[in-house]
């Protein structure tokens, strides 16, 4: 696949190992450290199941890519590698959210997968999981989007009785989509920040 000029690659943050864990590329130094840590072939997609490797790219968040196209039904589409950042930044925001739970009833994960959430599934951005079931979902959304999607979105994650928090930027940080956000929840989360690879 040739990159065209504005176009990005389909990358996943989130790999699974054999015992099913959750692996979060960017938690490790590089893709050397990830490739020493786990031996060929036993990481997979988390959502076709199908192998996976680790990769660093130029202005790229380390990530994963598929050794064959993904199998999976979920809609998914090329993200920016600010959008990716974005990830991270909630995901750490998050964090610092519940650093002081005593109990640590909840933890912070990176691309959810919630296979009830809307026809196919959805994978939340970053989501708050409580020990007893409840979610916070947490959407960094930096592309062109209307209302009328912002509210499908919502209504699928209501639909699963997850709350969500919705944080515009760039082309999603319009006006329109302030105004419905406020008239909903009373509030707008946004994120801004550039995008600064190593």
């Amino acid at each position: 696949m040739v990159k065209q000029p504005g176009e990005y690659f389909v990358v996943m943050l989130v790999a699974v190992n054999q015992a099913k864990e959750r692996v979060v590329a960017a938690y490790h130094k590089s893709a050397h450290e990830i490739r020493s840590k786990y031996p060929p072939g036993s990481l997979q997609c988390p959502f076709c199941g199908q192998g996976v490797f680790p990769r660093e790219r130029k202005g790229f968040v380390l990530h994963f890519v598929h050794q064959h196209s993904c199998t999976s039904n979920i809609a998914r589409h090329p993200e920016s590698p600010e959008h990716e950042e974005g990830k991270l930044k909630l995901a750490k925001f998050l964090k610092e959210q519940i650093k002081d739970d005593p109990e640590q009833n909840a933890t912070v994960e990176v691309e959810y997968h919630l296979p009830n959430c809307g026809e196919n599934g959805r994978i939340a951005d970053v989501a708050l999981v409580y020990k007893n079931g409840n979610l916070l979902i947490a959407e960094c959304q930096l592309s062109q989007i209307t209302p009328d999607e912002l509210e499908q979105r919502t209504r699928d994650y209501h639909s699963i009785g997850a709350d969500v928090l919705w944080f515009l930027g760039k082309e999603a940080d319009t006006s329109e989509n302030r105004a419905w956000l406020r008239s909903v929840f009373g509030a707008v989360g946004r994120i801004d920040f550039k995008y600064d690879p190593a």
